[in-house]
C-alpha cells in the first residue's frame, strides 16, 4: 500500500502550496534544524527538518528522508549536515520510529511523504532515503516500496529483515557505508555484491572505526557518489563534474594521509567508473602509480591477503564454541577464551593494520551476539554469569557487565570471583558505592571483611 500512496504523493507535487505560507504557520527557520515539528492532522507524530540557508520556492531542491532509530531525528540530521554536500538539500527525519514493526514505520514515512510533497519545493529527480544503523534497513525498505526514490544512503544496516522489502528491481542507486571495525562491515560487503548481481548501481564507502556516525569526509564522499549518479540521469548539471572530481581527489589524498593507502587505492576503481572522460583518465592513472609506490599501500595489501576467508573461519568457529559455553555456563572456559583473543590481537599489535581491524570486528560481533542473547531474557543465572564475564573479557571497562558478574557470582556463592571482579571494577575508576549498596543480590558479599578491605584500599566508604 505504501508504494501507491507514496507514488500519488509525488503526483501532488504539481499542486504544492507556497512554502512561505506553510513556514509562517510553523515558524520554520532556514539554515538550522527545526526539531519536534508536529505533523498536521495527527496527535502524536513529529519530525525534524532542515532547510538550506537560501531555500525558496523559486527552485526545486534535493530531498533526503533520514531514519535513525538510535540517535534520533536531530542527531541524524546534524550528522548528515557535517558533510558539506548535505547543506543544499531538504532534510526530513521522523521522531516516532520503532524497532518492533516495519509497518508502523511505514505509516510514519507515509505521513511525512504526504506532508513534504504537499508543502516543500522538491526536485522529484533527486529524492533519497538515508539511514544510520538499523535505520539503514528502513531507508532501503522505503526505497523498495516507492517507485520514486532515486537513491539510498545506508550507514550500517542495509538489507531489511523481511524478504518483501529486499531490493529486486533495479530502480534506485545504492551507497552503503560501514566502519572497518563494525559488525555491519561484512554484511555491507555482501549487500553490495548482492545488489551488483541484480544490476544495481551499488557502491561502498568504508570509514575508520566503529562509530554510529562516520566522519563527515566519508559521508561527503558518499553524497558525491549519489550526485554523480543523478548527473548520469540528467538530474544534475554536468558542468559540476570537474568540481566533484577535484573534491574526490582531495578526499583520496586525505585517505592516504590517514594511513589508509589501501582504501585510497580501492576507491580509484569506482572513481574510474564515475569519471570515464578523457580529461580525468591521465590524472587517475598517475594517482594509481603514486599509490603503488607507497610503502604503506604495499604492506597493507600484503597483510590483507586471505583475510576474508580467515575472518569467516574465526567467526564460524567462535560463534559455535561460544554458544556451547553459554549453554553450559562453564566459567572455567574463560582462560581459554582469553588466550584465543590475545592470539587474535597479536598480529595487530605487531603492526598488521588489516588484521587489527579484523580482530576488532570479531570482538564487536561477539559482543553484539552476547548482548542479543542476554536481551532475550532466557538465560539462567550460571549462563548470565558466563555471558557477562565474557563481555568483561572483551572490554575490561564494561561497568554494567562487571556488576552483573559480581551479582551472579555472589548468587552462586563464588565469592572469590565476585571479589576479583570488584577489584577490577574499582581499579577502572568506579566509585558509585551507593549503587553497590543498592544491589540486593550481593548482601552476603558486603558483609565479608575482604569486601570492606577492597573498598577502603580504593578510598571508598564501607557500609558496615
Amino acid at each position: 500500500m505504501l508504494k501507491y500512496t507514496l507514488k500519488y504523493g509525488l503526483v501532488a507535487l504539481c499542486l504544492t502550496v507556497s512554502l512561505h505560507i506553510f513556514s509562517q504557520d510553523l515558524h520554520l527557520r532556514k539554515g538550522t534544524v527545526n526539531d519536534s515539528v508536529a505533523v498536521p492532522g495527527t496527535e502524536l507524530l513529529s519530525y525534524s527538518v532542515y532547510l538550506p540557508d537560501d531555500y525558496s520556492t523559486a527552485k526545486k531542491w534535493p530531498l533526503f528522508f533520514v531514519f535513525d532509530l538510535e540517535g534520533g531525528s536531530t542527531g541524524a540530521i546534524n550528522a548528515l549536515l557535517e558533510a558539506p554536500g548535505a547543506g543544499q538539500a531538504i532534510l526530513i527525519a521522523p521522531d516516532q520510529l520503532t524497532e518492533e514493526s516495519y509497518e508502523a514505520n511505514f505509516y510514519v514515512a507515509k505521513k511525512l511523504f504526504d506532508l513534504v510533497f504537499r508543502s516543500f519545493s522538491v526536485d522529484k529527480g533527486r529524492i533519497y532515503t538515508a539511514g544510520f544503523g538499523e535505520g539503514g534497513r528502513l531507508a532501503t525498505a522505503v526505497a523498495v516500496l516507492s517507485d520514486d526514490v532515486d537513491g539510498v544512503l545506508a550507514v550500517g544496516g542495509a538489507i531489511p529483515g523481511h524478504s518483501s522489502y529486499v531490493p529486486v528491481k533495479n530502480d534506485f542507486v545504492f551507497v552503503g557505508m560501514a566502519g572497518d571495525e563494525s559488525t555491519y562491515y561484512r554484511e555491507m560487503q555482501g549487500t553490495i555484491s548482492l545488489l551488483e548481481s541484480r544490476k544495481f548501481q551499488a557502491r561502498m564507502v568504508v570509514y575508520d572505526g566503529n562509530g554510529h556516525y562516520p566522519d563527515a569526509r566519508y559521508t561527503d564522499r558518499a553524497l558525491r557518489i549519489l550526485t554523480l549518479q543523478s548527473m548520469a540521469k540528467g538530474a544534475v548539471p554536468s558542468v559540476l563534474k570537474d568540481s566533484l572530481f577535484e573534491a574526490d581527489m582531495v578526499y583520496n589524498k586525505w585517505l592516504e594521509g590517514q594511513g589508509r593507502a589501501l582504501n585510497a587505492f580501492d576507491e580509484l576503481g569506482s572513481m574510474r567508473e564515475h569519471y570515464p572522460e578523457d580529461r580525468f583518465k591521465d590524472v587517475l592513472k598517475e594517482r594509481k602509480k603514486t599509490l603503488r609506490k607507497n610503502d604503506t599501500f604495499r604492506k597493507q595489501r600484503r597483510d590483507s591477503y586471505g583475510i576474508e576467508e580467515e575472518e569467516t573461519f574465526y567467526m564460524e568457529d567462535y560463534i559455535s564454541f561460544l554458544s556451547a559455553d553459554i549453554l553450559t555456563g562453564d566459567t572455567g572456559q574463560l582462560p581459554s577464551w582469553e588466550g584465543e583473543l590475545n592470539a587474535l590481537d597479536k598480529p595487530g599489535k605487531e603492526g598488521n593494520i588489516p588484521r587489527r581491524k579484523m580482530a576488532r570486528r570479531i570482538r564487536n560481533m561477539l559482543e553484539a551476539a552476547i548482548e542479543a542473547t542476554i536481551a532475550k531474557g532466557e538465560l539462567k543465572d550460571n549462563q548470565l554469569l558466563f555471558a557477562n564475564a565474557f563481555l568483561v573479557l572483551l572490554d575490561p571497562e564494561a561497568e554494567d557487565a562487571c556488576l552483573e558478574v559480581i551479582r551472579y557470582s555472589t548468587k552462586n556463592s563464588e565469592y572469590g570471583m565476585a571479589l576479583f571482579y570488584l577489584e577490577q571494577l574499582l581499579k577502572n575508576g568506579f566509585t558509585d558505592v551507593a549503587r553497590l549498596n543498592a544491589m540486593e543480590d550481593i548482601a552476603l558479599l558486603r558483609i565479608l571483611p575482604e569486601y570492606s578491605d577492597i573498598l577502603e584500599e580504593n578510598g571508598l566508604k564501607t557500609l558496615y
